[in-house]
């Protein structure tokens, strides 16, 4: 139990500090150009990691499978949109964003598994769901501005989570073929970026260089944590950990990105971790009962 919590510690405190702060350090870049690197640099460190494991059957038997590499492709979509979500935050000054989306998106999930899973609705998971949309409704009313980037973080979260549950495939493995997939385009785009002359890769400085390489480690490195850490403990007690991960995106954007805070903003966080406080509470209670 204690090894299973570590780790999926670990991987929640290391999404929610060190990635914001690493992607701080090359916000200058599009967020696009760094998603694509991102996607490759990630499939050429699982790659290596898979060959090692002797997985690398695993891989292969994705294409034997018509409904495997349907859905695999749908969530590489869904991942590239997610990471673009969060790099935007980061380039635009608005951790605070992403870390709403990664609260939300559990409870967005609550909707999704009832409208396309035909899971029921406790009364608690309803108070949540409405809760949810209150503090979305409260900040379209208050700041009149819609939260694009929570919404598409927890809307595209959701969705990935929700399509990862029609197939039995690892969570490395999957995502050695979503970061794949992702690949085939983004080397067309750093190509074409490089035919311009825009790219940053080689064409800035060797740090830079080094730092869009080592988005793939960055990646890689939480998720096997996690996933160690998932065969050590409940998957609900998982699930209450990583919140950890937009916790300590909110504290980071204050503390340490010095993100400007407003009263609005406050408000809306308080209604979305009752919100929260309410779905795990009722999550905790249906495991124990």
């Amino acid at each position: 139990m204690f090894k299973g919590i570590f780790y999926t510690s670990i991987a929640s405190i290391f999404w929610g500090l060190p990635q914001p702060l690493y992607y701080n350090e090359i916000k200058f870049i599009p967020a696009f150009e760094i998603v694509s690197h991102r996607s490759i640099w990630s499939f050429f460190f699982l790659l290596i990691i898979i060959l090692s494991m002797g997985k690398i059957n695993e891989f292969f038997n994705i294409f034997r499978n018509r409904s495997h590499l349907i859905y695999l492709s749908l969530t590489g979509f869904l991942i590239s949109c997610n990471w673009t979500g969060f790099i935007l935050a980061v380039n635009l000054n608005r951790v605070q964003d992403a870390s709403m989306g990664y609260y939300l998106s559990p409870i967005i999930s609550i909707g999704l598994g009832n409208i396309f899973l035909k899971e029921k609705l406790s009364i608690l998971k309803i108070i949540s769901l409405l809760l949810m949309f209150s503090s979305i409704i409260f900040l379209l009313i208050s700041i009149k501005t819609i939260p694009y980037i929570a919404i598409l973080i927890g809307l595209t979260w959701a969705f990935y989570g929700l399509f990862r549950k029609k197939i039995n495939v690892s969570a490395e493995i999957g995502l050695l073929y979503e970061s794949g997939f992702i690949s085939i385009f983004a080397i067309i785009y750093l190509i074409y970026l490089s035919s311009v002359g825009s790219a940053y890769f080689f064409n800035y400085s060797k740090l830079t260089s080094f730092l869009l390489f080592f988005t793939g480690a960055m990646t890689v490195f939480p998720l096997f944590c996690f996933n160690f850490g998932l065969k050590n403990i409940p998957l609900g007690l998982a699930g209450v950990i990583f919140y950890l991960a937009p916790t300590f995106h909110f504290l980071t954007s204050i503390l340490i990105l010095n993100e400007t805070f407003s009263n609005y903003k406050l408000i809306s966080f308080v209604i979305i971790w009752i919100a929260v406080i309410i779905f795990i509470f009722d999550k905790q209670k249906k495991e124990y009962i």
